[in-house]
C-alpha cells in the first residue's frame, strides 16, 4: 500500500507540474485607483460604441444613427440607417477603412466605407450560411463568422463566397462551442465562449489551442495579445506568454455596459448611456 501511495504522489505531482506549464501564471495585479482620471465624457445617450486602432470613435445612438468622430472628439461621419435589418447586434472597426454592421436576425453585414457610406450589403442567407452568432474582419480584408449549424467558422467575401473553413467544432470538444466574439488580430484568430474559453487559430482557422478562460466580458485585441476583463479588472492574454496580467478596476466601472482599452485609455459605457473615458495608470 505504501507503494502504491508514492506512485500515486509522483503522478499527481507530475500533472500538477504539467498544468502549471500549460495554464498561464496570473501575475500580481496592479491596482486601479478608485479615482481615475476622466479625460472626456460623452452624454448621447448610447447604446454601444466602438474605437478603432487609430483613436476614432464610432457610436451608436438611441435615436438610430451611427456617428464617428476623430480623435479631437470631432464629428466626420453620419450613417442614419442602422435599424434597417432589425436590431444591430455589433460594430467591428477593426480595419478603420471599412467599418462591418452585423444583423443576427437577418444574417446580414452593411459594409460601410470609412466615411459611413454603404459600400455593400451581405446577406449570408444567399450564400446558405443560415445561422451566425459572431463576425469579425479578416487580415486580408475578408469576414469571418461563424456558422452556428455547421459549427464552423468561415472565411467569406465581400459576395459571400466562401474562401475557407475550419473543422467542425463538434468533433474537436465535447460542448457545442458557441462564441459570442471573434477576434482576428496579430497573427491570430481568437474565439471566444464565456462558458468553454477562448479558441486560439492561425489564420488559416486551424486549431491552436483552447484555454479554459471562463466568464471574461469586452474582449478585444491589443498590443501582441487581447484585453478582456473578468470580475475583479483588467485581463491580458499574449499567446506564447505563461504570465496572464492583470490590473484591477472599481467594481462600479466592471458593472458597466461596455469596455474598451486603448492606448493607456480606458473607454467605459455606462448603464446610464453616457460613455467616460479614463486615463489608466502607467
Amino acid at each position: 500500500m505504501t507503494g502504491f501511495s508514492d506512485i500515486t504522489k509522483s503522478w499527481m505531482a507530475l500533472c500538477i507540474l504539467f498544468l502549471l506549464w500549460a495554464v498561464p501564471v496570473v501575475t500580481s495585479a496592479q491596482t486601479a485607483s478608485q479615482n481615475l482620471p476622466v479625460k472626456k465624457m460623452i452624454a448621447d445617450s448610447l447604446l454601444d460604441f466602438e474605437v478603432d486602432n487609430l483613436g476614432k470613435l464610432y457610436l451608436i445612438g438611441a435615436n438610430g444613427q451611427l456617428k464617428k468622430l476623430d480623435q479631437n472628439f470631432d464629428s466626420v461621419g453620419l450613417f442614419n440607417d442602422i435599424r434597417r435589418f432589425g436590431p444591430l447586434q455589433g460594430i467591428d472597426v477593426s480595419n478603420p477603412l471599412k467599418v462591418l454592421l452585423f444583423y443576427k436576425a437577418f444574417n446580414t453585414i452593411q459594409i460601410l466605407d470609412r466615411f459611413l457610406n454603404v459600400r455593400s450589403t451581405l446577406d449570408l442567407r444567399k450564400a446558405g450560411i443560415l445561422q451566425v452568432s459572431a463576425i469579425t474582419q479578416s487580415y486580408d480584408n475578408n469576414i469571418w463568422i461563424f456558422d452556428e449549424l455547421d459549427s464552423k467558422i468561415k472565411k467569406v467575401d465581400e459576395a459571400g463566397k466562401l474562401l475557407l473553413e475550419s473543422n467542425d467544432f463538434r468533433v474537436l470538444f465535447n460542448e457545442p462551442l458557441q462564441p459570442y466574439k471573434l477576434e482576428d488580430y496579430n497573427k491570430y484568430l481568437y474565439a471566444y465562449d464565456a462558458n468553454i474559453g477562448l479558441l486560439v487559430m492561425d489564420y488559416f482557422g486551424a486549431y491552436r489551442n483552447m484555454i479554459p478562460f471562463i466568464g471574461w466580458k469586452n474582449l478585444h485585441g491589443i498590443s501582441k495579445g487581447i484585453v478582456a476583463t473578468d470580475e475583479e479588472g483588467l485581463v491580458y492574454y499574449q499567446p506564447g506568454q505563461l504570465e496572464l496580467k492583470k490590473q484591477s478596476l472599481p467594481k462600479n466601472l466592471l458593472d458597466s455596459k461596455k469596455i474598451r482599452v486603448h492606448n493607456q485609455l480606458l473607454y467605459v459605457l455606462g448603464n446610464d448611456g453616457r460613455l467616460r473615458i479614463y486615463v489608466l495608470p502607467g
